[in-house]
């Protein structure tokens, strides 16, 4: 790659907005362009070098995928300029920087329209394919909606009346779930707040408080101790295939990794003497250090500190319901969804309901139920907030009755009360 790429504030100590700098590192050489925008010193992350995403600063986010547009076309236009010149050339390449950073206005023959402007947002987005094809889907489905509906979508239609509408046209006519419809709405947020930003419109009536993306509890799974045990323990020798993939989700049940992170556990992660995990995530680009479980250890020497290779997702949670048919996790679990507008429960077997995902919500339950600080738990799993966080907790009434048993409060001993 040629060079590095970060971002520097203007006026680090400025009492007001200051200029965000994009600043290209290559050997001994310097670069330093404006990238347009301007944040408030006390929104801006001096470690990660990025814009806070707090309420205080709602344009956070759209602001940070600017700015990682900028860093993947800026390092893009510094290695062809290399493959073209065979050597940096300083003032050649620096105004070839400013053109990838802020390229000449194109004057535009029609004028911007709500699609379009997503469809900027899409191609801009520097976030993971996943994530881009879901901006992908909110698009098709709103192409989808102005035509069977007629209603007519532009900046200024995108109102409390589209809202309800919307929300029935996926809820009635489609028969999508709480969950799937609450992902549109966000997405929908964020392409009006990359509008608003490109001052393409000046209507905001998605701020509204009751313009929010709906969501249900999702009624999901997770492996208790003895469980992972059991998985553990089960012979697979007869079957490699499936031995390096229950290896794998082990690893994520006491680690709680997310799936796209598995692939990124090499040796040179481990530290302190090979008894903790330190990576940066891909999805948050959070650093985590994670002390190393004694089954995580023993499955680091069988394979020599050099893990199998991760498969495809979909493969992947295929082979996980394999295996736990296998090793008979079988309890009976009744799992409640509302599509329609109607809700409904279904009976599986727990195995049917193992996927990738499972290893980290288990991973956080399983250290809460053991006494882990909420806080502890969170530097693992990457939560910003306890209230995401304990949406990944899934314990029962009678589990939280058990960890509330322990409290002094309820012990005869009795409370010190500070004076």
């Amino acid at each position: 790659m040629a060079g590095t790429v970060t971002f520097i504030l203007k006026d680090p100590k400025a009492k007001v907005e200051t200029p965000i700098y994009l600043v290209f590192w290559y050997d001994q050489f310097r670069i330093k362009v404006s990238t347009g925008e301007s944040i408030h010193p006390s929104n801006w992350n001096k470690k990660t070098h990025k814009v806070r995403e707090t309420k205080d600063q709602p344009q956070g986010g759209n602001i940070n995928i600017t700015l990682d547009s900028h860093k993947v076309n800026v390092l893009n236009a510094a290695r062809d300029h290399l493959n073209v010149n065979g050597e940096i050339v300083p003032s050649r390449l620096k105004v070839e920087l400013k053109a990838v950073v802020k390229p000449p206005v194109k004057v535009e023959s029609e004028p911007m329209t709500l699609f379009k402007s997503i469809q900027e947002f899409i191609d801009m987005s520097a976030m993971a394919k996943k994530t881009k094809l879901s901006y992908g889907t909110t698009l098709n489905s709103l192409k989808k909606f102005q035509e069977t509906t007629k209603y007519k979508l532009t900046f200024d239609s995108i109102n409390m009346v589209f809202y309800k509408e919307y929300i029935d046209y996926l809820v009635n006519i489609k028969g999508f779930t709480n969950n799937t419809v609450g992902s549109y709405i966000k997405n929908i947020k964020l392409f009006m707040n990359y509008a608003n930003e490109k001052k393409y419109t000046d209507n905001q009536l998605h701020r509204k408080k009751e313009f929010k993306k709906i969501d249900e509890t999702a009624d999901t799974i997770y492996l208790n101790d003895n469980e992972i045990m059991t998985l553990y323990k089960h012979d697979l020798t007869s079957n490699k295939k499936l031995d390096r993939i229950r290896d794998l989700f082990i690893i994520g049940c006491h680690t709680g990794l997310r799936f796209s992170d598995l692939s990124q556990i090499t040796p040179d992660k481990f530290t302190n003497n090979a008894t903790r995990l330190r990576l940066k995530t891909i999805k948050t680009s959070e650093t985590v250090v994670i002390p190393l479980h004694w089954t995580i250890k023993e499955i680091l020497k069988k394979y020599d500190y050099k893990l199998p290779r991760v498969i495809s997702n979909q493969k992947f949670n295929s082979y996980l319901k394999d295996i736990g048919r296998e090793a008979k996790i079988n309890e009976t679990v009744m799992i409640s969804k509302i599509k329609g507008g109607l809700k409904f429960e279904q009976k599986f077997m727990k195995w049917e309901l193992i996927s990738t995902h499972t290893a980290r919500r288990s991973a956080a339950t399983n250290m809460y139920l053991a006494g882990v600080p909420s806080i502890s738990i969170m530097k693992i799993t990457g939560h910003r907030t306890e209230r995401a966080f304990m949406k990944y907790i899934k314990i029962s009434q009678d589990q939280n009755a058990d960890l509330l048993s322990k409290h002094p409060y309820f012990s005869k001993s009795p409370l010190k009360i500070a004076k």
